[in-house]
């Protein structure tokens, strides 16, 4: 069971940094995608709607399996569950941070 909560605490990791990415590069090139929409009410809403959308999705990823195992009354592979997926996290933070510094010094 202890493999299973690793790769599944992993893939579900791995599917909020694919997720992340997806985001940044939609606000990176939203004004070329969308043009510039100016100061209208829209802009804000879509905005807000996309941070509510993204909490929603990113904390089901992350503490989903581990609410569901709780549920199941699997307590203590609930709690193992929810620290790999936050280690998970924090190591591919920890990796993202060294690749940028690699990357900046090659340039």
């Amino acid at each position: 069971m202890k493999n299973k909560l690793v790769l599944t605490s992993l893939r579900n990791t791995f599917c909020v940094v694919i997720y992340i990415f997806l985001v940044s590069q939609l606000l990176n090139n939203g004004e070329i995608l969308f043009g510039n929409i100016g100061n209208n009410f829209i802009g804000p809403f879509v905005m807000l709607l996309l941070f509510v959308a993204s909490a929603a999705l990113v904390g089901s990823l992350v503490f989903g399996h581990a609410v569901l195992l709780f549920f199941e009354g699997k307590r203590s592979d609930s709690i193992k569950s929810a620290i790999y997926s936050v280690g998970w996290l924090f190591l591919m933070m920890v990796l993202a941070f060294v690749g940028l510094l690699v990357a900046n010094l090659l340039v």
